[in-house]
């Protein structure tokens, strides 16, 4: 499993391929800040200074996409790349960021210890896009296909058995994360919507994924759909 953009590495020559999607939208990133951010609108953040990961990076690319929507262009928003998320977190204490992007599991949490807030999704900006993909091997896709199918129908199964069951799913979610079930909960209600039910390809979302590969400088021209992905495997029935 990995990143959406992650599908670019077939094309510089990886020895795998995305073969089912997993998850759509990025509702599971958050753009975080200061809990007495004077941040209103998201016109409010045009030349204002967001912590990312590292440049070239999926965060990076959400918030370049932001400022794109907002007629911006790609640089309307100061990137800085800090790494880690203590990193970002400190630099918006000292006041060197005015917010930064991070799981929103982890903004929730620091929103209920007071420390920042999570002022939007990053769902609502990449609406069509893959935040993560499900790979298979070369190796296993030509000697084990039947292997990647059984695989493919639990994973989708245990996805509509979360869907179904959403307090068995919020309790387990908890335990295995160590956050509180207020928090699995909120994370639940805004996640759950976008876990792919069959692996099934979305046409939109894959042109997009094509087009960041270039803007994020992991390829340097824009790939066929074909060479990131397979759909042979998809949709998945059981």
């Amino acid at each position: 499993m990995g990143s959406g953009p992650g599908l670019g590495f077939r094309a510089k020559g990886a020895p795998a391929i995305g073969v089912a999607a997993m998850y759509g939208p990025p509702a599971n990133l958050a753009l975080v800040l200061p809990f007495a951010s004077p941040i209103r609108t998201l016109a409010d953040l045009k030349g204002k200074r967001i912590g990312v990961t590292t440049a070239g990076s999926l965060t990076d690319w959400l918030v370049r996409e932001l400022s794109r929507q907002q007629g911006w262009g790609s640089d309307g928003i100061q990137i800085v790349a800090l790494g880690q998320m203590q990193a970002r977190l400190a630099a918006i204490q000292r006041g060197e960021l005015d917010g930064m992007v991070i799981e929103a599991a982890t903004g929730y949490e620091l929103e209920e210890a007071g420390k920042a807030k999570n002022f939007m999704l990053f769902g609502d900006i990449a609406k069509h896009f893959y935040t993560h993909v499900i790979f298979a091997t070369d190796d296993l896709i030509e000697k084990r296909p039947d292997l990647l199918r059984r695989f493919l129908r639990g994973w989708f199964k245990t996805i509509a058995f979360m869907r179904a069951n959403k307090d068995f799913a919020v309790a387990s979610e908890a335990k295995t994360i160590e956050v509180k079930p207020s928090i699995a909960a909120r994370i639940y209600d805004a996640q759950i919507s976008g876990f792919s039910a069959d692996g099934a390809w979305n046409p939109a979302a894959i042109d997009v994924i094509r087009h960041s590969l270039k803007e994020l400088g992991i390829l340097s021209v824009v790939p066929e759909a074909k060479a990131i992905s397979n759909d042979q495997f998809v949709p998945v029935r059981f």
